[in-house]
């Protein structure tokens, strides 16, 4: 996960911008390497031990690959996610994009709060922005302790 944060002077009021997302740390070439890499040898141990009479070795091993590709397909299609909550004057802004799917709430800044509820003793942590009787949830690319820590300048940023 990695998080940004500034605050920035903007016409006579400070800005509070923070952005998230989850920590990419394979390019697309090295996920199809890694793939690779791993399913290779899988599938030469099948065909090796179908040839020796071990046949029923190969659609397992078909599945375990097929498995491994949907997963790195999953990585691939979440590569692109982020998270992005602007405060500027009165409108507070959030902006997301998570498995490719882009979404976009703007809330006014007088009207909105900030909830983080956390279940057991600091584990667990929902945060989101309550306005006109809806919640919208984010802080999904954050730990449990970003969230509160979080929540907490949020609240100082609204005057809460």
């Amino acid at each position: 996960m990695q998080r940004d944060w500034a605050d920035e002077g903007a016409g006579g009021a400070a800005a509070f911008v923070f952005a998230s997302r989850p920590n990419a740390s394979l390019s697309d070439a090295q996920r199809r390497l890694a793939f690779w890499a791993i399913a290779l040898p899988c599938l030469g141990i099948a065909v090796y031990f179908s040839a020796i009479g071990y046949w029923l070795m190969l659609p397992f091993s078909g599945l375990e690959v097929g498995v491994l590709a949907w997963a790195f397909e999953r990585l691939r299609l979440t590569a692109g996610d982020f998270e992005t909550l602007s405060l500027d004057g009165d409108r507070v802004v959030l902006t997301w994009r998570a498995a490719g799917v882009n979404g976009r709430c703007e809330f006014n800044r007088q009207w909105v709060s900030v909830e983080c509820a956390c279940r057991q003793g600091g584990r667990d942590c929902r945060l989101g922005l309550r306005s006109r009787g809806t919640t919208v949830a984010f802080g999904r690319h954050l730990g449990d302790e970003d969230r509160c820590r979080l929540a907490r300048r949020l609240r100082e940023r609204l005057g809460r």
